[in-house]
């Protein structure tokens, strides 16, 4: 019954989109008129825009010598037209209303005198919260009320998006293993560092946030699932501004934070910064059940942490300047810093029980400090050698720094409840990450219709993980645990190349191919065993993208890439993370990279898109508990699978409901096939999973604009662990105070509290019966205030990615 709802629910959706698309007018009207200034000459060559009922520009053209204009080729809507010339004052009409085939004629238009520089029209145009572009959708963070208090928020509540904050992992589009980028940077830091850095991003320094599903052959291979491109704010002649906001609220504790951009320019110097800090007190709760068969008796474990006090502070701060060495040369230098400290105390209880009937208990205090800083500077240099020929090089140095300690006291609970104290643990984890990148990157713009594009990097990255755990017998002495301890080390290196062309055979198609080699050497030992893993392989990496304009409101876009997924460098470093004496969370050095390929054709009218992709992908990587049922040990690892196969189907639907209340929808469904060997045993699986994002978006009177956002994901499985189903709802209210004051911002999130995390997997055939749940969700109320300084017609800071851009991805 449940396969039979959802496949109606998608016919009906498809037969609804197609019948709404069919229904619509061809674009064939047209606008025109005269134009004359003051003195009744023709005001020729003014600029003359048609803008639709959302100020976004639809087409354009110059008034000719006698001061006529003709815009062709316009589907029917409401539009209004705005008129720009240099001498004179702006023009705009009022609403105008056009229906299909109308040849609209407006009245003789007189400019009036003034300087169209000095006197300064603003057309505002508020953007939606998603944007589908070509090969992307974008997420309009600036414009969002209700976008929340950071980064990881506002992706939680994007199309497409599932934060699993469990394993600290992004998926896009039923896929894990997305790469984050800042600024068309990637990041080289390890997902769950990503994650946690995310979390410290003030969402008011953000301007959009782009998903990019099949990034093209310029771009590394890394990353089988695509990539998520945070865009910050920057500001648009001589002269100093900025932003800044300050925010503050409470869940079950305290928070607080703030932030800061601002960009300077001067003749041929540009100083651009920003700086971010915030602090949260997130108590969490974690819990694990364990059933296990030994001979003829039944063995229970269950266990709660109660993660009580957990303080974390983050801070982000970038610095760069950019100097404009010759008409044709930039030379620039960017610094980023980042420094996340996160403690926690908990209190970790156990019962251990045979055949129903408890036998034993353990009280386990613990603190542990995850302190995690990365330093990273670039130098960039851009030279266009004529229009035609452009060169840009980079040279990058990553420094991260990961320092874990942990303490556990493990004690015996007695039958009268009192505590005896058994032994102590200490853990000690210090990794730190070096790395060097350099890039070379040349375009070649052969015609109007034809560009070539070249390149190629060379990566070097290397870590030395020292790991120690000692025991403290109650009444005895500190003495080291050598299973436990040891030091490794990873050596690392990549050497790629790309070659890419852009073809545009006429007016209504683009096309774009390429092709990446990749080759790597990696070396991963320890002082006790060298090489445990010593792998040397190449990879080629084709991608493909056409994209056809059907008409002027339809297209059709199809892409293809191949993509690598290479460990996370926390992965392969060797930890341990104790939830009690017999269930421990650890990394595995022995995990290979996965490769995917994956396809996608989507069509759009309008702003309504659907899209239908499929990716295959071996040795994906998933967590998986293991169980040794004899010692009643579990270990939760994560391990290549054998593969993954997901379809996926994703519908996008904006809709304008009156002048005042705007609803973007998104739907999406994964039919998910995975194959997992474990304990000698092949376990396959599929699933259908589906989910929505809806938001609602009131603008009311006095300046005030209201937002609701609700969203759902479906029951999931991923890997051997079935996933109940999450989803809540937030609300948010802006009021504009003007210039002067800016803009204060109030919103609610997580109202319903239904985002925690309780999964289960039962493989009798492999003895393993495990219930686990992270309960991270609280309902939070955040006030933002955000405002401008300075001018706000200084240019706006050069967009540029570092050579290190992926290498961050993988820290």
């Amino acid at each position: 019954m449940k396969y039979l709802m959802i496949t109606l629910f998608l016919k009906i959706i498809i037969i609804c989109f197609s019948h709404y698309a069919y229904s619509q007018e061809r674009g064939d009207a047209q606008i025109s008129g005269y134009l004359y200034n003051p003195d009744n000459q023709p005001a020729m060559y003014s600029t003359v825009i048609l803008l639709n009922e959302d100020s976004v520009l639809v087409k354009g053209a110059f008034s000719q010598e006698d001061g006529s204009f003709l815009i062709e080729k316009i589907a029917p809507g409401k539009y209004f037209v705005f008129i720009r010339n240099i001498e004179f004052k702006h023009w705009i009409s009022d609403t105008l209303l056009l229906g299909g085939g109308e040849k609209m004629v407006l009245d003789t238009i007189k400019l009036e005198y003034g300087s169209s520089e000095l006197q300064e029209v603003v057309i505002s145009a508020d953007k939606p919260f998603a944007e589908m572009k070509v090969d992307r959708m974008v997420i309009n963070v600036a414009n969002v009320t209700n976008a929340g208090g950071n980064a990881l928020e506002v992706l939680e509540r994007s199309p497409g998006i599932l934060i699993n904050r469990f394993s600290k992992t992004i998926s896009m589009f039923g896929k894990e293993g997305v790469v984050v980028m800042i600024n068309g940077k990637i990041s080289r830091m390890s997902q769950d560092a990503v994650v946690q850095m995310l979390e410290g991003m003030n969402v008011a320094n953000i301007e959009r946030i782009e998903l990019i599903h099949t990034p093209p052959a310029n771009f590394e291979a890394e990353g089988n699932a695509g990539i998520l491109n945070i865009v910050l704010k920057s500001n648009l002649a001589d002269g100093f501004n900025g932003t800044w906001s300050l925010n503050g609220g409470r869940g079950l504790e305290y928070k607080y934070g703030g932030g800061i951009n601002f960009n300077y320019r001067r003749g041929k110097v540009n100083l651009f910064g920003g700086y971010d800090h915030n602090y949260d007190l997130l108590p969490q709760v974690f819990t694990n059940y364990r059933g296990v068969n030994q001979s003829l008796d039944f063995i229970e474990t269950e266990t709660q942490s109660d993660r009580f006090h957990t303080p974390t502070t983050v801070q982000n701060a970038r610095i760069g300047l950019d100097l404009q060495l010759s008409e044709n040369t930039v030379l620039g230098v960017l610094g980023s810093f980042f420094d996340r400290n996160w403690y926690m105390d908990a209190l970790n209880t156990t019962t251990f029980s045979r055949n129903g009937f408890m036998e034993s208990s353990l009280n386990m205090p613990n603190s542990e400090t995850n302190h995690n800083r990365s330093a990273s500077g670039n130098i960039n240099l851009n030279h266009r050698f004529s229009e035609h020929h452009t060169i840009n090089m980079d040279a990058d140095f990553i420094r991260y720094e990961m320092n874990n300690p942990s303490n556990y006291a493990i004690n015996q609970g007695g039958n009268s409840g009192e505590i005896v104290p058994q032994y102590s643990l200490r853990i000690g984890k210090t990794t730190p990450i070096n790395i060097g990148v350099v890039t070379l990157d040349y375009t070649f713009n052969a015609s109007d219709k034809i560009i070539l594009e070249t390149g190629a990097k060379y990566t070097l990255m290397g870590f030395d993980n020292d790991f120690k755990v000692d025991s403290l017998p109650f009444g005895g002495y500190w003495t080291e645990i050598p299973d436990y301890t040891s030091r490794s080390y990873l050596d690392e290196d990549i050497l790629g190349s790309y070659v890419s062309i852009s073809v545009k055979p006429n007016d209504k198609t683009d096309i774009k191919g390429g092709l990446r080699y990749e080759y790597t050497n990696s070396n991963l030992g320890s002082v006790v065993q060298p090489d445990i893993v010593d792998r040397h392989y190449g990879s080629w990496f084709p991608s493909l993208f056409i994209t056809r304009r059907i008409t002027d409101s339809q297209n059709i876009n199809f892409s293809y890439a191949r993509r690598i997924a290479r460990p996370q460098i926390s992965q392969l470093a060797p930890f341990y993370i104790f939830t009690d004496p017999s269930t421990v969370l650890t990394g595995n050095s022995a995990l290979q990279p996965a490769i995917s390929d994956a396809v996608r054709l989507d069509y759009g009218f309008k702003s309504w898109r659907i899209a239908v992709s499929y990716s295959s992908e071996e040795g994906s990587m998933s967590w998986v508990p293991v169980i040794d049922a004899q010692r009643n040990r579990q270990v939760n690892t994560i391990q290549n699978m054998n593969f993954s196969k997901v379809l996926n189907l994703n519908l996008y639907m904006p809709l304008k409901i009156t002048t005042w209340w705007e609803v973007i929808n998104n739907v999406f469904v994964n039919n998910t096939l995975t194959s997992l060997t474990l304990e000698g045993n092949n376990i396959q699986s599929q699933g259908i999973n589906y989910g929505f994002n809806s938001s609602s978006t009131f603008k009311i009177p006095s300046g005030f604009i209201l937002e609701l956002t609700g969203n759902y994901n479906s029951p999931a499985k991923w890997g051997v662990v079935n996933w109940n189903a999450t989803g809540d709802l937030h609300f948010g209210v802006q009021k504009d105070l003007g210039s002067t004051w800016g803009k204060l911002r109030f919103n609610a999130s997580n109202l319903l509290q239904t985002g925690n995390w309780y999964g289960t997997t039962r493989q009798p055939d492999n003895n393993l019966m495990v219930d686990l749940s992270f309960q991270f969700t609280e309902r939070v109320f955040m006030l933002t205030w955000s405002n401008t300084f300075g001018s706000d017609k200084v240019k706006a800071a050069r967009s540029r990615q570092t050579g290190a851009s992926e290498e961050r991805q993988r820290l």
